[in-house]
This record gives C-alpha cells, structure tokens and sequence, in this order.
C-alpha cells in the first residue's frame, strides 16, 4: 500500500501518551513505505531510526499553539503534491487540508474544565484551544478520541463520524508472562504531576498505605516544578521528575503500589501501565478506568483520609480482554480511511 499521500501532525507532541502514538505511528508507516509527518524538533532523532518517512520539524511554544498554531501548515503543504489523509493530533484543523481530515482529541481538558483543579492561567489557555477545537471541528470528517467518555463530550458538538481510537498496550502485554519474575522494591509511584492528576490525593493514599508497612517509599514521576515544594522536605518521597519511557517502565515493573487520582483523563493510558506492572493499584473512579476495568473484579474503597472513592485492583485480577496492540489501532485506522476515501492501492 501507497501512504505517501498520508500527512500527520503530531508537531505539538514530544513526550508522554502523545509521544507513544506518535513514535507508533512513525514506525508502522515506516515498515509500509513511509508517510509524511510534522514533528517537534525534540524528535529528530526518529528521522535517522524511521527513515522511510518524510518528516517537517515545527516548534511551536504554548502561546504559538494559540496565536499562530496553523501558519506553517501552508508551506508544508506545498511540499506534497497530493494529500488524500490529514491526521492532527490534538491540533485545531482550520481549513479543510486533504481529502480526509481526521482530528484526534489528544486531551479533554480544552473541552471541559468543570470541577477540575487547574491554575487560572491553565484554565484559561484550555478554555481558549477548547474555543479553536470546537469551531473548527467542521472541518475534520472524523473525530477520535481515546474512550468513550471523551466521545460522550464531543457528539453533540459536530456531525463528524466519531470513533473510538485507544492507545495500544503492547509494552503491558509483551511484559504479562514477565510479571511475577520481577523483584519488587518497596514502594509506590506516582505517574503524573499536573494539578488535575491531584498528587495531593496520591500522597494521602501513600500515607495510608505506609501505616502497615512503615518502610514504604514513594516515587513521583513527572515534571517536579508542578509540585508543592512541601514534597521535596519528605524523606518518604522519591522525586525522579521527567523520566524516559523504559525508565518509567523500569519503576513500574518493580513497584508494589501503583497510584493515580487524577480527576479527568481522555484515556485510560496511564492507569493500565500502573495496573498492569504493580502488584496493587489505586486508581480514580473515573469512566476511562472503568471502560478499562469493565467485567474485571475490583473494589471501590474508601479510606480515612480521602474525600471520594477509589478503585482498588490488584494485579492477578487484571485480564487483556480491553485492551488492544498498536498494530491493530493504527490498521483499524487505515480500514476507515479507506473505507471512507474509497482509496485504491
């Protein structure tokens, strides 16, 4: 098959859940002939591992994204003759670019802030790109997004055939037969430091579960500057700050407790690598864990010192059967564009 006629744009994404797709992405297109992507600078290095593709480097910063997020678009487009696919990955699509445009919702934050814990300049910036997204979402033929939840909040906001594209767990099954031949440390991790990952929340958790097991240590992973400085004096408390994908993993593998209270969430990423990896997790009671946890065995708790329920799993409770490997998100992907383009190869 042809997909040098395909352009996707991942510019505004370098690291975390964006970061995973992308470098999937990247690398299937790779092994089929490549395609064209726009990519932040931060990821050069994919050029020289995935060379089949064509890629254009744009940096944009946080306020860029707002004033001026499309502008480079143009010349982009001029430098391919034919674009029959457009893939944006949580970028507004502002004028109709290929035969088919697809925007993928990358985060639900920008479409509801309601009881959320943000900053006020966060709220403001996500209420501003909520504004961008929701005008322009006349111009993407399909929407995706990354659980049903998040598709709940979009249906009555465009006409756009919708579906549900979820992150692969191909790092979560290959490592399952591997479980329990990991030794396991003595503590806890954190998996996100953003205030509506409410780590204030995690911590509480972590308190609870020291008083039977006063050795317990917790580790934070995640950009140490959202963090109250009050964490740093904790001698419990393990911050490791930005780390690498196999680094993260490595954490995970060996962890006793998996934590995560966040509020709102497009997908359940984050909590089925927790789940998966550490003997026990604590998780927020929230739709994308449940869409992951659906007919298996879990408890909702509640504990002393938190003011709202939470899922309580423990690792040989977890089945496969909700989840799905890269491979088959991104072909499921490619059966709809061709199915919508009536493409011949």
């Amino acid at each position: 098959m042809n997909y040098k006629n395909y352009l996707f744009n991942f510019s505004a994404s370098y690291r975390g859940g964006g970061y995973k797709r992308l470098y999937e992405f990247v690398s299937y297109f790779n092994e089929n002939g490549g395609a064209n992507f726009i990519l932040h600078p931060n990821c050069k290095k994919l050029q020289f591992e995935f060379p089949n593709n064509t890629y254009f480097f744009i940096e944009q910063t946080k306020w860029d994204r707002i004033f001026i997020e499309n502008q480079y678009l143009k010349d982009i487009i001029r430098c391919i003759p034919k674009i029959d696919f457009y893939y944006s990955y949580g970028i507004a699509i502002y004028s109709k670019i290929a035969k088919l445009n697809w925007f993928h919702l990358s985060n639900v934050l920008p479409l509801f802030q309601k009881n959320i814990p943000l900053t006020l300049m966060e709220k403001m910036r996500m209420s501003f790109l909520g504004y961008r997204i929701r005008k322009n979402f006349k111009n993407a033929d399909v929407i995706s997004a990354e659980s049903n939840y998040s598709l709940e909040l979009i249906k009555n906001l465009s006409d756009a055939n919708l579906v549900l594209s979820v992150n692969g767990s191909d790092d979560e099954l290959s490592n399952l037969s591997k479980w329990n031949k990991v030794s396991k440390g003595d503590f806890a991790v954190i998996l996100g430091t953003y205030k509506y990952k409410a780590v204030g929340d995690s911590v509480k958790i972590f308190i609870h579960l020291k008083k039977n097991n006063p050795n317990l240590k917790l580790v934070i992973i995640g950009d140490s500057k959202c963090l109250s400085k009050e964490l740093f004096k904790n001698d419990d408390i393990i911050i490791k700050g930005l780390l690498s994908r196999k680094e993260v993993f490595k954490f995970l593998k060996e962890a006793k407790y998996y934590i995560s209270t966040t509020y709102i969430e497009n997908s359940y990423n984050a909590a089925s690598e927790g789940i998966f990896f550490a003997d026990e997790s604590y998780i927020s009671n929230i739709e994308p864990h449940k869409e992951l946890l659906e007919n298996m065995k879990f408890e909702l708790v509640k504990l002393d010192n938190l003011d709202r329920e939470i899922i309580y799993i423990k690792r040989d409770q977890v089945s496969t059967d909700n989840v799905k490997v890269w491979r088959q998100v991104i072909s499921d992907m490619i059966r709809i564009v061709q199915e919508k383009n009536n493409l011949q190869y």
